[in-house]
């Protein structure tokens, strides 16, 4: 917690050996006043950058608070910086607190940053999560064409976005639940510091692995980070959260004081410590054993039975509602998705909810899901507007708008293309694109008329259809969205890697804690387990690429030569091949007749999905992967030798390279990111590739059922178009001779 946060009781005094001097102790208590006078902070932004971008835009998600925090008096601060272009006459930035309006301003900050500060009423605040709806109404200085609505913007600035609370209790935890106000720091991060003084015995990894996940999911922030060590550096911040965890022996390694009961029994309680701070939590117990049992008071509090039907996905501390999970047909309404009534003037109006799906889900192919739209556009609106529907940002369907002088739509049909569907969350966004004769003249004052021209309803209907259910390996993407398999196991998973290195053990508990918080459970983890004897089960390998067994490297489609040549400082210099290849073939696309086949390779794609892969009777064989020098960490799947499990590995050139690349990857907008076959994160984590599946087994995952297998079927046939094609020819040849067969039999002979 922060720094500047009071104590509600004087430090304990550290042994005779490491007292502070009559100076040293005056100096900590003037610093303890000064703190006593700060009021606690907490940032807001749960994301690295936050920009209302267009003529609309809206972002939800919700705050957990304490009750002490509830109850003090309570200041919000916002600081925001908008385009030169947005005009503070017709532009308004709002922001409300559980339905209560606390922010309503023009948006008048183009020069230089501003900084908003107002008193939050008394009653509006309360324990738990509360809910804070951010919106933007911007309208342009002069033009009045759709395409400047892209240049509209205002950008929310997360370290001069906050609460500060008033009083000495509000910023600290008194309760191990607390944690779920850990909130985030000023860059929108969370990170739990883990201090384990005896973290080089091999018993220490699986409780440390297990708590981190308790811990994600108590928070369940969106960029959680873990570091692990021996001892403690300082005390915690905004956003950070120190916790230590060690058998009673232990803590007079890293505590000036040992609590009296940590040698009796498992505790897990939070004390105050003159180095690493107030409400540092401590986890501890005669023995492992102990310490193991305190965790898992923890963990009750969070985890979910395993085989339980998972009806939503926790996302409201990043976008609220929570994302409710579509096990099969279903109809949900957009008042109950998050989406109000929404009355636009302007010429471009977005909004979006999320869907999830579960890790089996297997309709890509061939499915389609309907939004029955109720909406109205106004006689101003001409022929040539259109309504889009974006899936995960991708074009699903565009509706025309053809006639002239108005209409209301009830419940009209849009049929949406599930190719763009992934296991876990996903986002549907609706767009308006009008098009009037007054944008056209753009007579003064015309960019910001009142005039209502598009109204959205919340009666409006998502029609999920049935759809197959059969899990995929290898598919990064189903880790990504609900931790499969690892979430569903029925045994401890097989954690292989390097527990001498702080870095990979830091890296393994914020990779297994993000998984947790896919999955929306705890996974069990077996750190004892050697590579050698986790053939036939699911396993996981985290460690730098030196350290993987070259055969665990072949099993994933790595290939064992990187393990001596990934990150030479010489790739840097060396052109990429792969990069080269694709600029010579952008150069040629329409050059020659290599050219023609491929601009038509590329319409059969865009108009019939139809590419060269569909049309294979066996898929193509998949090469070993070799990293290139930019990639910093590469994640690859694949089914076991025994193919009885999945294995998953995660590397780098080394383990400074595996954290920092880690954390990148478990970050909420990379983690969704995650896919195919392999995927690679390039140095700064700004960029992601994926190697997509050719080969790929099907893995059971529901009771047998024709009407499953039906659609299994289906959609596999859609996939592979040649082999469709083959089947419905023996099928025609078979209807053929059945039906000679049988007018020859009831026919007349000559």
């Amino acid at each position: 917690m922060s720094t500047e946060r009071p104590a509600t009781a004087a430090p304990v005094a550290p042994p005779q050996q490491n007292s502070a001097t009559p100076a040293q102790a005056a100096s900590d208590a003037g610093k303890a006043a000064r703190q006593a006078q700060s009021p606690a902070r907490r940032y807001l932004v749960p994301f690295s950058e936050l920009v209302l971008s267009g003529e609309y835009s809206r972002r939800a998600w919700s705050v957990f608070l304490t009750p002490e925090q509830a109850a003090a008096a309570t200041d919000l601060h916002l600081g925001y910086q908008n385009a030169v272009v947005v005009a503070p006459e017709a532009s308004r930035l709002e922001l409300s607190v559980n339905g209560s309006s606390v922010i309503g301003i023009p948006i008048a900050s183009s020069d230089r940053a501003s900084e908003i500060s107002v008193r939050i009423p008394a009653g509006v605040l309360h324990a738990g999560l509360n809910d804070i709806v951010m919106s933007a109404i911007q309208r342009h200085r002069t033009d009045c064409t759709i395409e400047s609505t892209y240049e509209l913007w205002t950008q929310i600035d997360p370290s001069r976005t906050f609460f500060t609370f008033e009083g000495n209790q509000a910023g600290l935890w008194k309760r191990v639940e607390d944690l779920r106000a850990i909130g985030v720091d000023e860059t929108g991060e969370t990170k739990f510091n883990l201090i384990v003084p005896s973290m080089g015995q091999a018993a220490s990894t699986a409780p440390v692995v297990r708590l981190g996940e308790a811990l994600a999911l108590m928070a369940n922030m969106p960029n959680q980070a873990f570091e692990v060590s021996e001892t403690g550096s300082k005390a915690a911040g905004p956003g950070m959260a120190n916790i230590v965890v060690a058998p009673a022996a232990d803590l007079s390694k890293v505590l000036a004081s040992v609590p009296a009961n940590a040698d009796a029994g498992p505790i897990a309680t939070l004390i105050d410590d003159p180095t690493l701070g107030p409400s540092t939590l401590l986890v501890s117990g005669p023995n492992w054993q102990a310490v193991n049992l305190a965790i898992d008071d923890i963990a009750k509090q969070v985890d979910r039975p395993a085989g339980s039907l998972r009806t939503s996905l926790a996302t409201r501390t990043w976008r609220t509602p929570d994302v409710p999970m579509l096990l099969d047909a279903n109809t949900l309404k957009f008042s109950g998705l998050g989406v109000n009534t929404l009355e636009f003037s302007g010429r471009r109006v977005r909004t979006d909810f999320a869907v999830g799906v579960p890790s089996d889900f297997y309709a890509e192919a061939y499915g389609h899901a309907t939004i029955l739209l109720d909406a109205a556009y106004s006689q101003d609106v001409l022929p040539g507007s259109h309504i889009d529907v974006y899936v995960n940002d991708n074009i699903a369907a565009t509706v025309p708008i053809t006639t002239a002088g108005g209409e209301i739509l009830r419940h009209l049909p849009i049929k949406v293309t599930m190719r763009h569907f992934r296991p876990g969350d996903n986002t549907i966004a609706i767009e308006a694109v009008l098009l009037t004769r007054a944008d056209t003249v753009c007579a003064p004052g015309a960019a910001s008329s009142d005039s209502k021209r598009f109204a959205l309803f919340d009666s409006s209907e998502f029609v999920m259809p049935d759809f197959a259910r059969i899990a995929r390996t290898p598919d990064l993407g189903a880790i990504s969205g609900t931790g499969f398999p690892y979430g569903r196991a029925q045994y401890a998973l097989p954690l292989i890697m390097d527990r001498a290195q702080p870095e990979i053990v830091s890296a393994g508990v914020t990779l297994m804690a993000r998984m947790s918080v896919a999955a929306g459970r705890l996974i069990a983890v077996d750190s004892s387990t050697a590579a050698s004897a986790v053939a036939d089960r699911n396993a996981l390998f985290i460690s730098a690429i030196s350290q993987v067994p070259p055969a665990v490297l072949a099993q994933v489609g790595i290939s064992s030569d990187s393990s001596s040549t990934w990150g030479e400082t010489v790739s840097s210099i060396r052109p990429d091949t792969e990069t080269t290849f694709d600029e010579w073939r952008q150069q040629l696309r329409g050059s020659g007749w290599r050219g023609q086949i491929s601009s038509f390779e590329d319409w059969m794609r865009q108009t019939f999905n139809i590419s060269a892969s569909s049309l294979r009777v066996f898929p193509e064989p998949v090469a070993l992967y070799k990293p290139q020098g930019n990639a910093s960490l590469v994640v690859a799947q694949e089914a076991s030798p025994t193919e009885g499990g999945t294995w998953t590995v995660i590397t780098a050139p080394n383990a400074s390279a595996l954290l920092d690349g880690a954390r990148a990857l478990t970050a909420q907008e990379t983690w969704r990111q995650l896919g195919g076959h392999v995927t690679t994160v390039e140095t700064g984590g700004d960029k992601v590739q994926t190697v997509p599946v050719t080969r790929f087994d099907f893995v059971e995952t529901q009771p047998f059922s024709l009407a499953n297998y039906r659609l299994v079927v289906a959609n596999w046939l859609s996939a592979n178009a040649l082999s469709y094609a083959v089947v419905l020819t023996l099928f025609s040849i078979l209807l053929g001779l059945a039906t000679a067969g049988l007018l020859g039999s009831l026919g007349r002979r000559k």
